[in-house]
């Protein structure tokens, strides 16, 4: 906390006080570290598009829990119901995965997109920048082809 407040040239314990205001309001989540499947050795990465039965939402999120490749779900608007994140050792390990989905029950049909390379990782740094902007009155500039203007 000293060295944050060092850096931000604010008291220890306004540092202290902003921070824990960020974490009463979910802006910081967590202090996990962040871990790269890559690194042990899940290589390959795919977007698994599933169709379910009517009224399994929930059962089906649970099974797919228990499948450790399955690294995100997130239930979606659209042609399919959930679209999930997973990570596999390659294509013949992807197909195993997508196996076990398919044996969740309630799951009627998927559609995989595997990932070729990722283009932008993960990040917050613009959303913040966009919102110091925004607090600050200063109009975002506008990207062609980004309909968020950023």
């Amino acid at each position: 906390m000293r060295e944050y407040a060092r850096l931000l040239g604010i008291a220890r314990g306004t540092a202290q006080a902003r921070i824990d205001k960020m974490e009463r309001l979910a802006v910081i989540t967590g202090y996990e570290p962040t871990i790269s499947p890559r690194g042990m050795g899940y290589t390959d990465l795919a977007y698994v598009r599933l169709n379910l039965s009517q009224g399994v939402l929930d059962a089906v999120t649970d099974g797919l829990a228990e499948i450790a490749e399955v690294i995100e779900v997130d239930s979606i608007a659209g042609d399919s119901d959930l679209l999930c994140q997973v990570v596999s050792t390659g294509p013949e390990n992807l197909e195993e995965v997508i196996q076990r989905i398919l044996t969740v029950p309630g799951v009627l049909r998927s559609r995989t997109e595997p990932v070729l390379r990722r283009r932008v990782s993960r990040r917050v740094g613009p959303l913040i920048a966009a919102l110091e902007e925004r607090l600050a009155g200063r109009p975002r500039p506008s990207h062609r082809g980004d309909p968020a203007g950023g």
